[in-house]
């Protein structure tokens, strides 16, 4: 008797744990896209130096719609495949936070660049959302020449990403 009274519990238990509830599979998440703040589109970028690190054209890049509370600031690039960039001599160029605490530092090193064949994406870094998000692109050569220029387009180009 105490057989039958214990397979009945064990019984009941295993039909009602399959009976219960089963989760729904987590689904992706859709990363928000800022694009960075301008008149109109295209943004033409045209970053340069001479040797000596004269004769400097520096960049700046803004990004002042990112809601507040987003989370996971990411600088991207994105270009189509065989998108046109004009470059010449050393054309890597340094990428520097010009806002908040660590305004001046150097935040990443970037070479523009399109496959002519396939989509380009590359991420530059993260940082904690802000308000505004302000970097400023230069050569990264200290004695080198160097020219990078291309159209910043809602298709192309830099784009923060947000809340992935």
């Amino acid at each position: 008797m105490q057989y039958f009274t214990v397979a009945a519990a064990i019984m009941s238990t295993a039909l009602f744990a399959s009976a219960a509830p089963t989760s729904t599979p987590l689904e992706r998440r859709a990363c928000s896209v800022a694009y960075p703040q301008s008149i109109g589109f295209p943004i033409n970028y045209d970053i340069h130096q001479d040797a000596g690190k004269t004769n400097v054209r520096d960049d700046f890049i803004s990004f002042t719609n990112i809601p507040a509370g987003s989370y996971g600031c990411q600088l991207e690039v994105n270009f189509p495949a065989g998108y046109t960039i004009e470059s010449s001599g050393n054309s890597k160029v340094n990428i520097f936070t010009e806002y908040g605490a660590n305004k001046g530092s150097l935040f990443g090193t970037v070479e523009f660049a399109s496959s002519p064949v396939a989509p380009t994406k590359y991420i530059i870094n993260s940082a904690t959302c802000e308000s505004v998000m302000t970097y400023r692109m230069s050569i990264a050569s200290d004695c080198d020449a160097g020219r990078v220029a291309f159209a910043d387009t809602k298709d192309a180009g830099l784009t923060m990403t947000y809340n992935c």
